[in-house]
C-alpha cells in the first residue's frame, strides 16, 4: 500500500486531503481542526514509508500557499487599511508581542535546550497557526521537514491555549474599556414600522447622522405609501419603516412616537423589497450612493448582506461582486432593478483571470527581492508577497476595468483549495522526519518552549489591549487574529455576540502573518 502512494502521488495528495477533511470535522471539545485535519492525515501517510515525501510533486504546495494568501489578502486588505488609523496603537503592540515571543522561542529553545532554528521556526509559526508562516520556514531551512515537525507539534498547543485564554477574558466580568465602549455596528438588523406622534426633522432622529438608522418606506398622513427617499420631516400620524439595530430603532421609535399597529411591509401593492445578488461587474468596487438607484429607479438600498453578516447601508458603503442588496424600489421597476444590478446565480462562482492572473504574478514578483543581514536572508516570498499584493489589491477593489477582488464564494473556494493542497503536500513530505523526531525526549523539548512561547504571546497580546482600553469583546477577537485561526475567532463569537469581535480578527489577522514571516525567517538565521 505504501509503495503505491509512491508511486502514484496524486493519489496520495486526493486520499490525504478526503481523509483530513473528515478529520477536521470531529470536534475536540468546543472546536474542529477544519483544515488542519488534512496536515495532520498526511503526517501519518508520510510517516510510514520515506519514499512517498520524494514522489510528490513539486511546486504544488506553493501554488496552493499563493492561491490562500492571495485570497486572504483580497478579502482582509480593506479591513486593514480601514482600521489602521485608529488601531494603530494596538497594531504596533501586536508587533512588538509577537517580536518579543520570537526571541523567547528563539533563546529558550536554542540556548536553554539546544533545539535547532528550523524547528523553532516551524513551531514559531504552529504557535501562530500561520501556514505561510510555515512556508517561509521551510524556504529558510536547508532541510524544509523540520519545520513543519515543528508547525505540527506547536499547532494544537495554539488552539487548545488560545481557547483557554478566551474563556478566561469571558469570565472577566469587569473590563474597562476607555477607548472601545460600543461596538459601532449592531450585531443583527431589525425592522420596525413606527407612527410619528410629534413634528421632527428626520436629521434630528437619534441615530440617523451617525447612519445608524434609516427610513426604508414611508406614508404620511392620508397619503399613499411611498419609498423613504428624501425624507425632510415627520408630521403626526406618518408612517416610516425604520432599519437598523435593536437598540438604535427602539431610541429611534421612542423619540418619535410609537409602534404603529400594522407593518407597511406587509403590503407590497405599490412599494415592493427584494434582495438582489450583485453580479454586474461594471458595478463591483463602487459605492452604494455610485448605483444610482434612486435617480434611475426612484428606489434605495437599506442593507447588504455580504458572507454571513448583515450590514446598514449607507452612501459611503463599498460593493463588491457576490453582496446581496436588499433594494426597496417602486413596484414597476423590480425587473429594470435587477436587470441592472445583475442577480444572475451563474456569475457567482466566475473568476476574472485576468485579474487573478495579473495580481498573482504582481504578488510572486515582489516576493523575489530580498535583504541579506548577516546570516539572515529577508524575503517576502510566495508566503507574503502575494498576501501583500492580494490586500493592496483588496484596498483599490478596481482600476479602470479591472476588478481585482472576488465574488465571496469563489474567494472562500479558491482559498480552501489552496490550503488543502498545501497542507496535503507538506504533511506527505515531513510526515516520515516527523515520526523520528516528535516522539522522543526532542520531541517533549520543544513542546515544552512551544507552550512557554504561547503562553507569553497571548498573555502579552491580552495585556497590550487591556491596556489599551480595549473592550472585552473586541479583546477577544484582536487575541484570534493574532493567533490567526478561524476556529478560535468562532469559539469567540459563540461565547459573546458582538461585531467587535470580528472587527478585532480582521485588524490583526494580515498584520501578523506578515510579522510572523519576518520573525520566522531570524529565527532560522540566527
Amino acid at each position: 500500500m505504501w509503495q503505491f502512494f509512491a508511486d502514484n502521488p496524486w493519489v496520495a495528495v486526493f486520499a490525504v486531503i478526503t481523509v483530513g477533511s473528515l478529520l477536521g470535522l470531529a470536534r475536540f471539545g468546543p472546536v474542529r481542526l477544519g483544515a488542519a485535519g488534512v496536515l495532520f492525515s498526511g503526517l501519518f501517510v508520510g510517516a510510514l514509508d520515506e519514499d512517498i515525501a520524494a514522489a510528490v510533486p513539486a511546486g504544488v504546495s506553493a501554488l496552493g500557499l499563493a492561491l490562500y494568501v492571495y485570497t486572504v489578502g483580497l478579502e482582509s486588505g480593506p479591513a486593514f487599511f480601514r482600521e489602521l488609523r485608529g488601531q494603530l496603537p494596538v497594531m504596533a503592540g501586536a508587533v512588538v508581542a509577537l517580536a518579543v515571543t520570537a526571541a523567547v522561542v528563539g533563546l529558550v529553545g536554542h540556548s536553554g535546550f539546544g533545539i535547532d532554528g528550523p524547528f523553532l521556526a516551524g513551531g514559531y509559526a504552529g504557535i501562530g497557526t500561520t501556514t505561510p508562516g510555515l512556508a517561509a520556514a521551510q524556504d529558510a531551512s536547508q532541510d524544509p521537514t523540520q519545520p513543519a515537525v515543528g508547525y505540527a507539534i506547536g499547532y494544537p498547543l495554539a488552539v487548545v491555549i488560545t481557547i483557554m485564554f478566551i474563556s478566561a477574558i469571558v469570565a472577566r466580568r469587569r473590563w474597562t474599556a476607555r477607548r472601545d465602549p460600543d461596538s459601532g455596528l449592531p450585531s443583527t438588523l431589525v425592522t420596525r414600522t413606527v407612527e410619528a406622534a410629534r413634528d421632527m426633522r428626520w436629521a434630528d432622529v437619534p441615530g440617523v447622522a451617525a447612519h445608524r438608522v434609516l427610513a426604508s418606506e414611508y406614508r404620511p398622513a392620508g397619503g399613499a405609501t411611498r419609498v423613504a427617499r428624501g425624507l425632510d420631516r415627520l408630521s403626526p400620524g406618518d408612517l416610516v419603516v425604520l432599519v437598523g439595530g435593536e437598540d438604535d430603532v427602539r431610541a429611534a421609535t421612542d423619540a418619535l412616537g410609537a409602534l404603529a399597529p400594522r407593518h407597511l411591509l406587509d403590503d407590497r401593492s405599490t412599494v415592493d423589497y427584494r434582495r438582489v445578488l450583485l453580479t454586474n461587474p461594471e458595478l463591483a468596487g463602487h459605492t452604494v450612493a455610485e448605483l444610482g438607484l434612486g435617480e434611475k429607479y426612484g428606489a434605495l438600498v437599506s442593507r447588504v448582506r455580504r458572507g454571513d453578516f448583515d450590514m446598514l447601508a449607507h452612501d459611503d458603503l463599498l460593493l463588491q461582486l457576490d453582496d446581496r442588496v436588499r433594494v426597496v424600489m417602486p413596484r414597476e421597476r423590480t425587473g429594470e432593478v435587477t436587470t441592472y444590478l445583475g442577480d444572475t446565480e451563474a456569475k457567482v462562482s466566475e473568476v476574472s483571470a485576468v485579474s487573478l492572473g495579473l495580481g498573482l504574478t504582481l504578488g510572486f514578483l515582489i516576493g523575489i527581492p530580498s535583504l541579506t543581514l548577516g546570516s539572515t536572508t529577508l524575503a517576502l516570498g510566495t508566503g507574503a508577497g502575494p498576501l501583500v499584493m492580494g490586500m493592496l489589491l483588496g484596498r483599490l477593489r478596481r482600476t479602470g476595468p479591472l476588478v481585482w477582488t472576488l465574488p465571496t464564494r469563489a474567494n472562500l473556494t479558491l482559498r480552501q483549495i489552496g490550503l488543502l493542497l498545501f497542507l496535503a503536500v507538506v504533511g506527505l513530505t515531513s510526515g516520515y522526519s516527523f515520526r523520528e523526531n516528535a516522539f522522543s525526549l526532542f520531541g517533549l523539548k520543544l513542546v515544552a518552549v512551544l507552550a512557554i512561547g504561547a503562553v507569553v504571546s497571548y498573555t502579552l497580546m491580552v495585556l497590550v489591549a487591556k491596556a489599551l482600553g480595549q473592550s472585552r469583546e473586541r479583546t477577544m477577537g484582536l487575541l484570534s487574529g493574532y493567533v490567526g485561526n478561524p476556529a478560535i475567532v468562532a469559539y469567540a463569537n459563540s461565547r459573546a455576540s458582538d461585531s467587535r469581535i470580528n472587527n478585532g480578527y480582521s485588524t490583526l489577522f494580515a498584520l501578523a502573518i506578515l510579522v510572523k514571516i519576518v520573525c520566522i525567517q531570524l529565527i532560522v538565521g540566527l
